[in-house]
C-alpha cells in the first residue's frame, strides 16, 4: 500500500514538473524576444562606453579606454561636456514643470469631465485625445506657427496679457523650456485624462451618496473620496510621464530646426537636452562619438533608474496601494455643527 502511494506521489509530481515545464517553454519566446532586443543592446552600450568607439573605428579600432569617457563628459571641459552639463540643467525645470502641470490639468479635467453625460463626455475624450495619437512633428509644426512672435495667434494673445512681449519664444531660455512644455502638455494630457478618468469611474457611486447624506462638499469628496482612491492611477501616469520626460527628444529638437548639429538645443542651448547631445555625438562623428554618447546613455539611464526607484520606495513606505477594507474616516464640518463620516469600503482599482 505504501509502495503504491508512493509511485503515485512520484507520478503527481512528475506530471506536475511536466506542467511546470510546459508552461516556461510557454515563455520562451518572451525571454528571446527581451534578450536579443532589450537586454543584449543594453549590455553592449554599456561595455561600449569604456571604449573609444566611433563612427569611422572599425572593429579592430575600438580600444579600451576604461572611465575616460564618463571623465569627459561629466568634468563640464570641452564642448560635448559642456553642452551635455548644460542639458541635464534644462532637464532638471523641465521634469517638475512638465508633470506639475500636466498632471494637474488631466485631473482636472477627469474629474470635471466625468460630470457630463455619456454623449459629452466621448466628445470630450475624443477632443483631448487627439493630440496624443497626432504625429508629433505636426504638432511641433503647428504650436512653432503658434508661437512666431508678431503673427503667432498663442503669442499674440500672451502679449496682449503682458506676457512675453517682443520676445522670440524659441530663442529665449525660460521661454524656450516653457514653449516645449506647453507643447509636451498638449500632446500628452489626453493619455493622463483617459487613464485618471477611468480610474474615477472605478469608484463606487455608493460612497458620494453616503458623503452627500453626512453633508460633504464637491470639495470634501473630492478630497476624502476621489484623491485618496485614484493614488494608484495617479502613481502610474506620474511614473510614465517622469520616464518620458526624462527622454524628451523631438519636440525641441524640431522646434530648434538648424542643420548644423553644433548648433541644436537653440540659442545658448536653451533647449539642449540629454537624448539630444548623445545624438549629435553620433552623427558629427568624433573620435570617441559612439563611446560618449554611450556613457551618457548610461548617466541618464542611472538618473531614471534612481529617481523610479525612489518612487516606487515612498509609495511603498505610504503602505499598500489597496487596503481591503480601506477605513476613510474626516471630520467634516457642515454649517454650525461637526459631522463625522466613516466609509468603510472593500474595493480595488484596476486598469
Amino acid at each position: 500500500m505504501d509502495k503504491l502511494k508512493k509511485k503515485g506521489a512520484r507520478s503527481l509530481g512528475g506530471a506536475k514538473k511536466k506542467e511546470y515545464f510546459c508552461n516556461y517553454l510557454g515563455l520562451l519566446p518572451f525571454f528571446i524576444l527581451f534578450g536579443v532586443f532589450m537586454l543584449y543592446p543594453f549590455l553592449y552600450g554599456v561595455v561600449m562606453s569604456f571604449t573609444d568607439w566611433s563612427v569611422s573605428s572599425g572593429k579592430e579600432g575600438i580600444d579600451f579606454v576604461g572611465l575616460s569617457n564618463y571623465q569627459f563628459v561629466l568634468s563640464g571641459e570641452g564642448v560635448s561636456s559642456e553642452r551635455f552639463l548644460t542639458s541635464l540643467k534644462n532637464l532638471c525645470i523641465y521634469v517638475p514643470v512638465t508633470l506639475l502641470i500636466g498632471m494637474t490639468i488631466a485631473l482636472l479635467l477627469a474629474l470635471f469631465i466625468n460630470q457630463l453625460n455619456r454623449r459629452a463626455y466621448g466628445i470630450f475624450r475624443g477632443i483631448f485625445f487627439t493630440p496624443y495619437v497626432l504625429p508629433l512633428f505636426i504638432g511641433a509644426g503647428i504650436w512653432q506657427w503658434f508661437m512666431t512672435p508678431g503673427t503667432g495667434q498663442v503669442a499674440t494673445l500672451f502679449e496682449k496679457l503682458g506676457i512675453g512681449v517682443g520676445v522670440d519664444w524659441a530663442n529665449t531660455a525660460i521661454y524656450a523650456i516653457f514653449m516645449v512644455v506647453m507643447i509636451d502638455v498638449w500632446h500628452a494630457v489626453g493619455f493622463n485624462f483617459v487613464i485618471i478618468s477611468a480610474g474615477t469611474k472605478d469608484i463606487s457611486p455608493d460612497l458620494y451618496e453616503a458623503a452627500e447624506l453626512d453633508g460633504a462638499s464637491s470639495w470634501q469628496k473630492m478630497r476624502y473620496i476621489t484623491i485618496p482612491l485614484l493614488e494608484p492611477i495617479m502613481f502610474l501616469v506620474i511614473t510614465y510621464g517622469f520616464i518620458s520626460a526624462l527622454q524628451v527628444y523631438d519636440i525641441p529638437w524640431i522646434l530648434s530646426n538648424n542643420s548644423d548639429y553644433n548648433s541644436i538645443g537653440g540659442t545658448g542651448q536653451v533647449m539642449l537636452f540629454p537624448v539630444m547631445e548623445m545624438v549629435r555625438n553620433v552623427y558629427l562623428g568624433t573620435p570617441s562619438g559612439l563611446g560618449r554618447a554611450t556613457a551618457e546613455g548610461v548617466v541618464l539611464m542611472v538618473i531614471i533608474s534612481i529617481n523610479a526607484t525612489r518612487m516606487e520606495m515612498t509609495a511603498a513606505a505610504r503602505g499598500p496601494k489597496v487596503k481591503p477594507p480601506m477605513q476613510i474616516t474626516t471630520s467634516l464640518k457642515s454649517k454650525s455643527r461637526n459631522i463625522t463620516l466613516g466609509i468603510s469600503l472593500d474595493t480595488s482599482i484596476t486598469i
